[in-house]
């Protein structure tokens, strides 16, 4: 069986669900460029070989190479945000299949925008800002409101949306602390390059469902103004494998839910398909997968959000495999290994199984108000069947969800992803069933959760299970028949 050194950080899809499928394609050999959790230890613990902790590593990549040749690995492979540089060039000085020498313009905004606008691809107009000075600038010469956001980041951490009238010294000061607290986390390019800061502050983008989905009938909320196409790059040569559609964000960019299979007619999911298309082949990857976001807009336009030269994260890969029926881990898993995999001709735009969703457990409702409160998320006994529709499951993600009893994290815009209390894994027997029953779990879930609390403590609280004595001691039949229901 050949080898496969999996560089493990921050993000990506659970753990629980991807390592058992790169086991079943090689001998996994982990390395640790992040500290990861008491889960994600014991998750690979039970798939890998062995996992050896570099995440204090001077040079990440020097790392990389020298445990790789170290362990004999025929391919390297990581789903972290974060890990793709590193990766990418630990690939290249081994001769091995990965991201390729543009992998930079695959992670850093501010080089992705300069590339698709050389072009052609359709992008908002953008400045990079570095100083105080920048962002100055930036004010003077973009229309606003405008977004402010890490060039390196993911997850919507440190988004800010500025307007004419917004301090732009306390803004810049906020993204500074916010983004050294990401970096120093984990959630920053694992680099031995010292960090600075570097961000991108563009124009919002004027998107809008109309030409896209059809105004909801029944006056129920609908699907968001943004999409994904999850894919592969297999030497050089671009894959995509389907469209996924998602709820609305919560302000100020803040990503609830994936869900496929998407809606939308087949004439319009290959529109999206030729500017993905345009988007990627621009960057000029090697081999990885890809995980590329569009806005839409009036008229049937589009304008590019980002591409990852990674896999979708929360449990967009899990979607993808029980609603098309490919298996993206897999896919990429013998890419990494340098044996060249079969693809769909085109990109599928029909489902063969359940719809399914990653939804974000968040302290919000599905319109970004705020709860009231911050109840446990009892999340292995509560009962989520009482949020959905009959037929309609909800599994948690365990690797990317607070352990089970932790008080729900305060919504805070400006972390974003990271105050999200956990992902839920909900599958319906139908689009329109599984869209509704996650607008209902977002709408719901703060009465739901406080309602079991509070049962909880009615249940725990003195005098609830007060012994009762028998008034005379049982007889002979009764205590046979008592042991012998207990098996004794």
């Amino acid at each position: 069986m050949k080898r496969l050194l999996f560089v493990a950080g921050r993000s990506g899809p659970s753990l629980d669900y991807a390592l058992p499928r790169l086991a079943a394609v090689a001998s996994v050999h982990a390395v640790l460029l992040s500290p990861v959790d008491a889960f994600a230890r014991g998750e690979l613990a039970a798939h890998c070989t062995d996992v050896t902790d570099r995440a204090d590593a001077g040079d990440p990549v020097a790392a990389l190479v020298e445990h790789a040749r170290l362990t004999g690995a025929d391919g390297l492979l990581t789903f972290s945000e974060y890990a793709v540089r590193p990766v990418a060039e630990a690939c290249l000085r081994l001769g091995l299949p990965g991201p390729g020498v543009n992998a930079a313009l695959a992670r850093d905004k501010w080089l992705m925008r300069l590339r698709w606008r050389r072009a052609g691809v359709p992008v908002p107009r953008f400045r990079h800002v570095t100083t105080l000075g920048d962002l100055q600038r930036a004010r003077d010469r973009l229309s606003a409101p405008f977004l402010l956001k890490r060039a390196d980041g993911a997850g919507s951490i440190g988004h800010v949306v500025i307007g004419g009238d917004t301090d732009i010294a306390e803004v810049w000061h906020s993204a500074l602390e916010v983004d050294r607290t990401a970096f120093r986390t984990g959630f920053g390019e694992y680099t031995a390059v010292p960090h600075g800061p570097s961000f991108v502050a563009e124009e919002l983008i004027d998107s809008t469902t109309e030409s896209w989905y059809p105004a909801e009938d029944d006056g129920t909320a609908g699907y968001g103004d943004y999409v994904s196409v999850e894919g592969i790059v297999a030497a050089g040569r671009y894959h995509p494998v389907c469209v996924t559609g998602r709820l609305p964000t919560v302000a100020p960019f803040t990503e609830l839910s994936n869900q496929a299979p998407c809606v939308l007619p087949e004439r319009l999911q290959r529109l999206i398909e030729r500017h993905a298309r345009r988007a990627v082949d621009s960057l000029g990857l090697d081999t990885c997968a890809t995980h590329t976001e569009l806005k839409l807009m009036a008229g049937e336009e589009v304008t590019l959000l980002e591409t990852a030269a990674r896999v979708g994260g929360a449990m967009v890969t899990r979607e993808v495999e029980e609603v098309h029926g490919v298996d993206l881990i897999t896919l990429q898993a013998h890419e990494a290994l340098g044996e060249p995999q079969k693809y769909p001709e085109r990109m599928l735009t029909g489902a063969t199984g359940r719809a399914a969703a990653s939804l974000a457990l968040i302290a919000t409702d599905a319109r970004g108000t705020p709860w009231r409160t911050l109840p446990p998320l009892n999340w292995r006994t509560h009962d989520w069947s009482a949020l959905v529709s009959p037929g309609t499951t909800v599994e948690i993600a365990r690797g990317s969800t607070v352990p089970d009893g932790t008080a729900m994290p305060r919504y805070d815009a400006a972390s974003a992803a990271l105050s999200i209390g956990g992902i839920a894994y909900v599958t319906a027997d139908d689009p329109a069933t599984l869209k509704a029953d996650t607008y209902r779990i977002l709408d719901g879930l703060e009465a739901s959760l406080a309602a079991a609390e509070a049962r909880r403590r009615e249940t725990a609280a003195p005098g609830a299970h007060a012994l009762r004595y028998a008034d005379e001691l049982p007889g002979a039949e009764e205590v046979t028949e008592l042991f012998r229901a207990a098996g004794l």
